[in-house]
């Protein structure tokens, strides 16, 4: 299979060659990788795979990915995007990394019931050998190879929130310990160059299901096959490399960061666009697909609109119901709740697609069914209008859905252009970029990559823009390291605290 390159992806491209990527050395494999890693996650479309094409072109040489990402779907494309760029790149070139752990149901009809614990009614997770076995079998299989260079076990800290039988930390570091002998075997087998932990509580010694670092590392009985961790990292979650105290970077309190360093581990950091922020997801892009007023006022205009037809179909519904029917009309109040909490939906976009997909638009669909099944007892000849309102009304709702999602980005959008004025005046080192898709994911992937304890940033690239911006954030960085001073001052700074 021949691979060609569309002529503006290679355009594009191009205008990065006069630098190449920062790189950096996983110290127990002597292995060289770039300082910038394309994140696999909710990767699985045709475009996601012309943006590995383009990262991959571009100098990306590390991947990472999980067994659950996507079903799977995830590990597929990246092996059929290998496959299809042989003699376009050196597969001992490029460094795998995947994942295991998250389970679903299907994924226990083959494990005894030691192999796993239950999370909820559809969530499940294992780090045994067996489990590892299986998903890793399923992970050479998709990317059709038969070696991977970093295998982790992820989110250990998930074994703590058992719901069907007991377990404790100390099982936890004792079960890690059997895991990671049977690596050990895998490793020595050729299978995996070695392995590692992605944990989203590592660098929390606070969090109620902490995983301690240190102790993973007195679980494993040759450190010398311990090889990375993953943490996240970014503007609003410091931990893992800064402390607290902020006082100084080159000395800083027991960070995870510092751990790594002192056993050669090496370090990966992830959710650098997508922090969590005082239990609030916030995405840290600023480009503006409502760059003039007049369209932002136009979208404006259409969510008054959708407002005003949904209020009026909860009038009309409620003019035809019996007074006695009071339960039946109270739960058609979809229009006035909304619109009351629309404050407070801004403030989060995801959380807010979130509860209006899958909480409001359920709710409304049982409130239906509930309406539906009140026309059929009362009469018959009542089921038609019911139903015709009942169309309407679902349209209604699904049109207001989408609007109110669409003011939720805007506001972000609009947060995030002061958040981005805020970095150019307390890091004035920060270069300008005109022609970054979001400039603010630019400047926060390059602060990252400033901070010299971190190996690897792996950011989710699934569109060529983002694979653009992340290729100008590593050689902006390259060529012009931010100034210490400037990196303190962000830090001090209290909207990232």
């Amino acid at each position: 299979m021949t691979f060609r390159f569309s002529r503006g992806l290679i355009q594009s491209c191009r205008s990065y060659h006069a630098t190449s990527l920062p790189t950096t050395t996983i110290p127990k494999l002597n292995r060289d990788v770039t300082r910038i890693g394309f994140g696999a996650y909710r990767v699985s479309q045709p475009k996601h795979r012309e943006a590995l094409e383009a990262a991959l072109k571009g100098g990306v040489s590390i991947v990472d990915m999980g067994s659950n990402f996507e079903n799977g779907a995830a590990e597929k494309l990246v092996g059929d995007t290998l496959q299809g760029m042989k003699g376009q790149l050196d597969r001992k070139d490029i460094t795998l990394v995947s994942k295991a752990g998250y389970m679903n149901k299907t994924d226990t009809s083959e494990l005894g019931p030691d192999d796993y614990v239950q999370i909820n009614e559809k969530s499940y997770h294992g780090i045994s050998p067996r489990l590892l076995e299986q998903q890793l079998a399923n992970s050479l299989y998709r990317l059709s190879t038969d070696r991977l260079d970093v295998f982790m076990i992820n989110a250990p800290e998930r074994m703590l929130s058992s719901k069907n039988k007991p377990y404790g930390r100390k099982q936890l570091y004792r079960d890690l310990g059997n895991s990671f002998e049977y690596l050990d075997g895998l490793v020595a087998a050729g299978v995996i160059g070695g392995y590692g932990v992605c944990s989203n509580t590592m660098a929390l010694p606070s969090a109620v299901d902490h995983v301690s670092l240190d102790d993973i590392i007195k679980a494993c009985k040759r450190p010398d096959n311990l090889v990375a961790i993953e943490v996240p990292f970014n503007l609003y979650e410091r931990e893992a490399v800064v402390s607290s105290s902020v006082q100084h970077l080159s000395a800083p309190e027991h960070t995870v960061a510092e751990i790594a360093n002192e056993h050669g581990i090496h370090l990966m950091t992830n959710r650098p666009l997508n922090s969590i922020s005082n239990g609030h997801i916030r995405t840290l892009v600023n480009h503006d697909p409502f760059s003039s007023g007049s369209a932002e006022h136009d979208m404006m205009e259409k969510m008054t609109n959708s407002f005003q037809q949904v209020s009026e179909l909860e009038s009309e519904l409620m003019s035809e119901l019996p007074l006695e029917e009071e339960s039946l009309v109270a739960k058609f109040v979809w229009g006035q709740v909304l619109s009351e909490n629309l404050a407070r939906l801004a403030q989060n976009h995801f959380a807010t697609q979130h509860y209006l997909q899958l909480q409001v638009s359920p709710a409304v669909d049982r409130d239906l069914d509930t309406l539906k099944e009140y026309a059929t007892d009362q009469d018959a000849s009542l089921q038609p209008a019911f139903e015709e309102w009942a169309a309407k009304y679902r349209q209604a709702i699904d049109r207001l859905v989408e609007d109110i999602v669409s003011y939720a980005y805007i506001d972000t959008l609009r947060k995030n252009n002061e958040l981005d004025r805020v970095l150019d005046a307390l890091c004035p080192s920060f270069k300008k970029h005109p022609e970054a898709h979001s400039p603010l994911s630019v400047k926060a992937l390059e602060f990252l990559l400033a901070h010299s304890r971190v190996g690897t940033v792996m950011t989710g690239m699934r569109d060529p823009a983002y694979v653009k911006d992340g290729l100008l954030a590593a050689r902006t960085h390259a060529q012009h390291p931010l100034d210490d001073e400037d990196i303190m001052d962000v830090w001090r700074c209290p909207i990232f605290e």
